[in-house]
């Protein structure tokens, strides 16, 4: 099944001239995107990307399901597994080393957290965090500035959404 949140967020790095790899299974795992961004001939970025969307977090990102209240430290050791399951196991980083090379950036993707210590602690480990409504808010921008022309057809339709939101 795809998941709108990457294909919205695929759509985006596309429109902005990012060759996107989406959904790449690595055994039982998958990686959310892989992108490269070549500017003049040459690989000016290189991002793996995981994206974890909610606007109603019942719980929190790594470690157990349980939603009781996490201390700081408990939030902390969640994330370091997250990251370890997500980023850092060996077929993970082998399979995006095969397609990016050792030097890439790390982001995770997110909508509301059960607590917003949460982006601490994924910067605390060079991850980058991006917000889904700021994302959304360039598309908008982007869009306009386009006037009336997003660069792709799924880029229009994903602005005819936004635009249906606001009634």
């Amino acid at each position: 099944m795809v998941d709108l949140f990457e294909e919205v967020i695929s759509n985006w790095l596309f429109s902005k001239g990012y060759f996107v790899i989406n959904n790449l299974k690595v055994g039982v795992n998958e990686i959310d995107l892989l992108v490269a961004k070549i500017t003049k001939g040459i690989i000016a970025q290189r991002i793996h990307i995981e994206v974890q969307c909610s606007s109603n977090p019942i719980g929190y990102i790594g470690g157990s399901s349980n939603a009781k209240r996490r201390s700081k430290e408990e939030i902390e050791k969640g994330v370091v597994e997250y990251i370890n399951k997500k980023f850092l196991s060996n077929k993970i980083k082998g399979t995006v080393e095969l397609f990016l090379g050792k030097n890439y950036d790390k982001w995770l993707i997110c909508g509301r957290l059960k607590d917003e210590f949460t982006v601490k602690a994924f910067e605390k480990h060079k991850i980058e965090v991006k917000r889904i409504w700021d994302i959304l808010e360039e598309y908008k921008t982007m869009f306009k500035d386009k006037k009336g022309y997003f660069g792709t057809a799924q880029g229009n339709r994903y602005n005819q959404l936004l635009l249906l939101s606001q009634k």
